[in-house]
């Protein structure tokens, strides 16, 4: 027997629910909204005039910014890797990953280039975008989970070089521990951190 979704907190603009199908989402690391994304950037290549100081500068290598006095993608592998994530359709800065869910198994160096601890010597930066939300999936108590559908873009950070682009489907489709305020009556899957690694991983380890 299912329990009702209950509202228990408001934490920095989400709703914290609980209760809910018992399910679980798998758990998502993000540092603080970049404030420097704007959705008036201009759209397009162009450089910036300042270096990348913290994660959240980023960000706005997806909305068309690059950086040419970070590191080329060039040389050998590992390529450290920055991922930004924005899953609203009402548009607003991609959220910068604090961390994936990447296999225990990989060395140290493979480890730390998907754990970026310092974002200035990030070569890659991987945009993930929600587009729409596809067909019902199930109710997660008054909301519909629907299929999330993302585009999924990878730039150069030092030069804004567009290294692949492709479609992806949300396959996580857990019932959310968590909304964010306002988010309507639809909620999408989301793209587990699993699909994100098989995705990129070849642009991390492969030498240039």
């Amino acid at each position: 027997m299912s329990v009702a979704v209950v509202l228990v907190t408001v934490l920095a603009g989400y709703q914290v629910l609980a209760g809910g199908s018992g399910e679980q989402a798998p758990p998502t690391a993000w540092t603080g909204p970049s404030t420097a994304a704007s959705a008036s950037t201009p759209a397009g290549p162009h450089p910036s005039a300042s270096p990348v100081k913290r994660a959240d500068d980023l960000a706005l290598v997806c909305e068309g910014l690059y950086y040419p006095k970070s590191p080329r993608y060039a040389g050998r592998a590992p390529h450290q890797i920055s991922v930004g994530v924005t899953d609203s359709l009402t548009g607003g800065p991609h959220r910068m990953r604090a961390a994936l869910d990447i296999p225990h198994s990989l060395t140290k160096p493979l480890r730390d280039a998907w754990l970026p601890s310092d974002p200035t010597k990030s070569q890659l930066v991987a945009c993930l975008t929600l587009t729409k939300n596809g067909t019902a999936i199930k109710k997660c108590d008054t909301l519909q989970l629907a299929r999330g559908v993302y585009t999924l873009s990878l730039y150069e950070v030092a030069t804004g070089r567009r290294l692949m682009q492709k479609q992806l489907f949300g396959d996580a489709a857990t019932c959310p521990n968590v909304v964010p305020v306002g988010a309507g009556p639809t909620l999408p899957s989301t793209v587990s951190d699993k699909v994100l690694y098989q995705q990129l991983k070849n642009f991390v380890v492969a030498p240039r």
